[in-house]
């Protein structure tokens, strides 16, 4: 199934859920033949490539749990509410989602719509599990949201340190204006005190992208021995090529961008400057076959998914589906809200293939996991 099928399969399904009333459940979501959760995402919009990985790798997840019984006889749904990565429209979409009596939620996607929609899930006691965002300000304990990812401030401490361990001190840190770049900004700045590093340029600039020439002027009068990225693959392929065009020969200092700055949006825009931008990613690659998630993942997306998507993203989505069922499994026959937060607040530390996720009561943070790779000559990433 190619990647349009599998993302229309999952939009038909939500939307014949809204045609045909659904019979009243005993626990909000939960039906005799299935479990029904709620996405609010943003396919349309600058992140929604990556976002539409996550969730296939969720749905790929999702689908071999089903196609081997479900969960206690239930099929696991997911209905989807397109946010184009606006805030209000996300706190909209979870109210209609509330409204229409679905179990949890799953894989948001943006900064700036989870702390938005923090309130609601705290005030409806609402499960969210799987948020495409690191930010420390999403973190919050006392929200009923297990995070399948490691924060970004655990991403960029892991830049700093290793840029200051190779001798590149001198650091320059592009930023949208919003609460993804800003958050990423104080991180920086934290990581740079600890690792003696110096910032040379804070750059904010417009998330719809448009001032690149002014962003790429400030990078070269600074002098910058590496560059943090932290905005959209089209951003960071525009200022790629507009340092190049304006201050070559020489490339934009030593690039990092996080992992949600889908690579390969990168390399398709920027092509050979792409080359040598560093990555951290906070998944096993898709082509660690050692590592027995990511064997898990490619099984389950060759046979429920698409298998052209091999994706970290699609990993962590898988990642996602697997905390979910576990979650649900230690619910027993009759699944609640309140014990779904309970079973996943009692996994402690639990191993899923490799990769290692905590939850308690006091701790909803899931992982630290991060490595760093690099845009390898053909786009493809090598560590």
């Amino acid at each position: 199934m190619d990647r349009r099928q599998f993302v229309r399969s999952s939009v038909a399904l939500g939307g014949a859920m809204m045609l045909s009333p659904m019979a009243r459940a005993a626990e909000a979501g939960v039906f005799a033949d299935k479990i029904v959760f709620g996405q609010t995402v943003g396919f349309d919009s600058v992140w929604g490539g990556l976002y539409k990985n996550y969730t296939n790798g969720l749905l790929a997840g999702f689908e071999q749990v089903n196609a081997q019984g479900g969960v206690a006889g239930r099929k696991l749904v997911v209905k989807r509410l397109e946010d184009n990565y606006l805030p209000d429209k996300a706190v909209a979409n979870v109210k209609t989602l509330v409204q229409e009596g679905v179990f949890g939620l799953v894989c948001m996607g943006g900064t700036g719509n989870t702390i938005a929609t923090l309130p609601l899930l705290e005030q409806y006691r609402l499960p969210m599990v799987g948020a495409m965002t690191g930010a420390t300000a999403a973190r919050k304990p006392s929200a009923p949201l297990f995070h399948t990812r490691a924060s970004y401030a655990d991403e960029v401490t892991k830049m700093v340190q290793h840029a200051t361990t190779i001798g590149l001190k001198r650091v320059a840190v592009v930023y949208q204006d919003n609460p993804f770049g800003s958050g990423n900004a104080d991180a920086a700045k934290a990581a740079a005190s600890k690792f003696g590093a110096q910032i040379v340029a804070l750059i904010p600039h417009n998330a719809k992208g448009d001032d690149i020439d002014m962003v790429v002027d400030k990078i070269a009068a600074a002098n910058p021995q590496t560059t943090l990225l932290f905005t959209s693959p089209t951003s960071v392929a525009d200022m790629l090529t507009r340092y190049q065009a304006k201050h070559g020969p020489v490339p934009l200092p030593q690039p990092w961008i996080l992992s949600v700055t889908t690579p390969k949006t990168v390399f398709e825009k920027a092509g050979p400057l792409a080359h040598g931008v560093a990555v951290t990613q906070v998944m096993p690659g898709p082509n660690a076959r050692t590592q027995p998630l990511v064997r898990a993942f490619r099984e389950a997306n060759d046979k429920f998914g698409d298998h052209g998507n091999q994706t970290y993203e699609a990993v962590e989505g898988f990642l996602t589906a697997r905390v979910i069922v576990d979650g649900l499994r230690a619910c027993g026959s009759n699944p609640t809200r309140d014990g779904f937060i309970q079973a996943l607040e009692g996994f402690g530390t639990r191993d899923f293939g490799g990769v290692r996720v905590h939850y308690d009561r006091n701790n909803h943070a899931g992982l630290d996991y991060v490595d760093v790779t690099m845009i390898g000559s053909s786009g493809h990433l090598v560590g």
